[in-house]
């Protein structure tokens, strides 16, 4: 059995495996645990539009406007530029493309959330944190207004997690392709 698991095809997937793993964690941090230096800039800027709008409509995976769409371009839009205006172009393009549902959220709830969270932990750390959560982009106001130290902590789990199905397709594919070699 000893024999068996020091092989060099599952010392080559424990390697891989191990690789991978610590390389998805480390960008999970490193991506999502920036500032949003643009926002206050931008939100000067976004009297009418995003530069990157077409960018975020276009990488909503539903249609809009046929009866069971959750949401209409205009709404889109609106939620979109809102998103910019709060927390930068670049940042507002990443949390659509990590949760697209974010265009169909109510966008009048944007900016009482993170006035919220901003009281608890400051702004550079709420919109970290809604950056690698989109989906408090879905949280209403006043539950926003209670204790989040919990939402705060989850943000982290969500984001180092989030690459966890690529990471054990690729170590499932690994491990089938070496699973004749002996």
């Amino acid at each position: 059995m000893a024999q068996h698991l020091s092989s060099p095809t599952n010392t080559l997937f424990v390697v891989v495996f191990v690789f991978l793993m610590a390389t998805s964690l480390v960008g999970a941090f490193v991506t999502t645990s920036r500032a949003f230096p643009n926002a206050a800039a931008s939100s000067r800027l976004y009297a009418r539009s995003s530069p990157l709008l077409q960018e975020a409509l276009d990488s909503y995976p539903y249609s809009f406007g046929d009866k069971r769409s959750a949401t209409t371009e205009q709404k889109a839009t609106t939620a979109f530029n809102e998103l910019a205006r709060l927390y930068g172009d670049e940042e507002a393009l990443a949390m659509v493309k990590l949760e697209p549902r974010a265009l169909a959220f109510d966008s009048s709830n944007y900016a009482p959330c993170l006035d919220a969270w901003t009281e608890q932990f400051g702004l550079e750390k709420s919109q970290a944190m809604v950056g690698r959560n989109p989906g408090l982009l879905g949280v209403k106001p006043f539950t926003a207004k209670e204790p989040a130290e919990a939402t705060m902590f989850f943000s982290y789990i969500i984001a180092a997690s989030r690459p966890l199905p690529k990471i054990l397709a690729a170590g499932l594919l690994l491990s089938i392709a070496t699973a004749g070699f002996h």
